[in-house]
C-alpha cells in the first residue's frame, strides 16, 4: 500500500514537472523573444562576476550600487547626492524616472511629494514648472548642508553622470507607455549609455517593449513579493498595506504576484533577455544567486545598509549590492568601490 502510495505521488510530481515545461515551451511559441545584448557590452558595463576577483585582481568589478544616489548621506535622487557619491569613489548610480502631468521626464521615486518636500502634490498630475519649485532637503537628516535642492530632469541627470563617468540603472517607476519613447530617444541622443546604463523595472512590459526596440539596451527586473498587491514587504514582518482596498481587487493582485513569480524564472527573463535581474535582499540566498547564474543572469540585491548584511552579499555571496549609505564601505571592499 505504501509502495503505491510513493508511486502515486512521484508520478503526480513527475506530471506536475512536465506540463509546467509544456506551458513553458508553448508560451515561447506566441512571444517574441529578444536575444540578450551582446555579451561584451555587458561585462564592460557591469564588469566581470565577483566570483572571478581572486583568479582576476585587476578587470573591473561592480561591487556597490549607490541606491537613489545614496539616499541617507544626501536628498536621494538628486544631483548634489550623485556628485557626493562620485567624491566618495562609487561611481555607479541607481536612480528613479517617471513623468509630470506635461509628461517632463523627471527623476523622482514616489507618486506624492510628502515624503521628502513640504507638499502634498502628486507627482504625475502636477506640472514641471510647479515642481521646479519644491526643495526636496525639508526632511533629509542632513538637510542644512543641501538648502534648496530641487527635483532634476532625466536628461540633465544623464548628462552630469556621463560627464562624471558614473555608470547608472535608470529605473522606470511609471507605467505610463510614454517613457518607452523617452528611453528609446534618450539612447539615441547618448549612445554611450549602451556601455554606461542598465535600464531596469518592476513592469517586465515596459522593459519588454523598450528592449524590443532596441535589444542593444542592457536591462534588469527588478522583483520582491507581493509587489503587485502590496506596498512593501520585509521578511520579519511579511507584506505590507495593500495596495487596494477592495478585497477582489487585492485577490486578483496576488493572483498576479503569484504567476509573476512562477513566470519570472521560467519564461520572462528569457523572453525580456535580461542580463540581470534585482531582488529583494530578504528573498536571496545560495540557490537563488546559483539558479539564477545557471541561466547566464546576474543577481543584485536591494536595498542593502547594514554593515553586516554587506559583508554577507560581498563576501559570501560575491554579489552586487544596491545601498542607501556609502558610510563604512571601505571597511567591506578592499579595492575600489567600483
Amino acid at each position: 500500500m505504501l509502495n503505491r502510495i510513493v508511486g502515486f505521488q512521484m508520478a503526480r510530481i513527475f506530471t506536475i514537472r512536465q506540463y509546467n515545461k509544456l506551458i513553458v515551451k508553448e508560451a515561447r511559441k506566441f512571444l517574441i523573444k529578444v536575444p540578450p545584448p551582446d555579451e561584451d557590452t555587458v561585462k564592460k558595463l557591469i564588469g566581470l562576476p565577483l566570483t572571478e576577483e581572486s583568479e582576476n585582481p585587476t578587470e573591473y568589478y561592480m561591487k556597490t550600487v549607490a541606491h537613489r544616489g545614496a539616499g541617507l548621506d544626501a536628498p536621494e535622487n538628486s544631483l548634489v547626492a550623485f556628485d557626493l557619491c562620485s567624491k566618495k569613489g562609487c561611481n555607479i548610480i541607481e536612480f528613479d524616472v517617471t513623468l509630470t502631468a506635461d509628461n517632463v521626464p523627471v527623476v523622482f521615486h514616489d507618486k506624492t511629494l510628502d515624503r521628502v518636500a513640504d507638499s502634498e502634490k502628486v507627482l504625475s498630475k502636477t506640472l514641471w514648472e510647479d515642481l521646479q519649485k519644491i526643495d526636496i532637503s525639508v526632511r533629509h537628516p542632513y538637510r542644512e548642508r543641501f538648502i534648496n535642492t530641487r527635483i532634476p530632469t532625466l536628461d540633465e541627470t544623464v548628462q552630469q553622470l556621463l560627464k562624471a563617468e558614473q555608470r547608472m540603472f535608470i529605473d522606470i517607476k511609471t507605467q505610463n507607455g510614454k517613457i518607452i519613447d523617452i528611453i528609446l530617444d534618450l539612447y539615441e541622443k547618448y549612445p554611450s549609455l549602451h556601455s554606461m546604463a542598465v535600464v531596469t523595472s518592476f513592469y517586465p512590459n515596459i522593459i519588454y517593449y523598450i528592449r524590443r526596440s532596441n535589444p542593444k539596451i542592457v536591462c534588469s527586473l527588478a522583483w520582491r513579493p507581493y509587489s503587485f498587491a502590496n506596498v512593501s514587504y520585509n521578511a520579519m514582518t511579511g507584506p505590507g498595506e495593500r495596495r487596494s482596498t477592495n478585497i477582489l481587487k487585492h485577490l486578483f493582485l496576488c493572483l498576479c504576484d503569484n504567476l509573476h513569480e512562477w513566470l519570472l524564472p521560467r519564461l520572462t527573463y528569457n523572453i525580456l533577455g535580461l542580463s540581470m535581474v534585482l531582488l529583494h535582499k530578504d528573498v536571496i540566498s545560495p540557490k537563488v544567486v546559483a539558479d539564477w547564474q545557471a541561466k547566464g543572469v546576474r543577481v543584485m540585491a536591494w536595498t542593502v545598509n547594514h554593515p553586516i548584511d554587506k559583508q554577507y552579499f560581498a563576501k559570501t555571496l560575491k554579489i552586487t549590492y544596491l545601498t542607501d549609505t556609502l558610510t563604512g564601505e571601505s571597511t567591506v571592499h578592499s579595492n575600489s568601490l567600483e
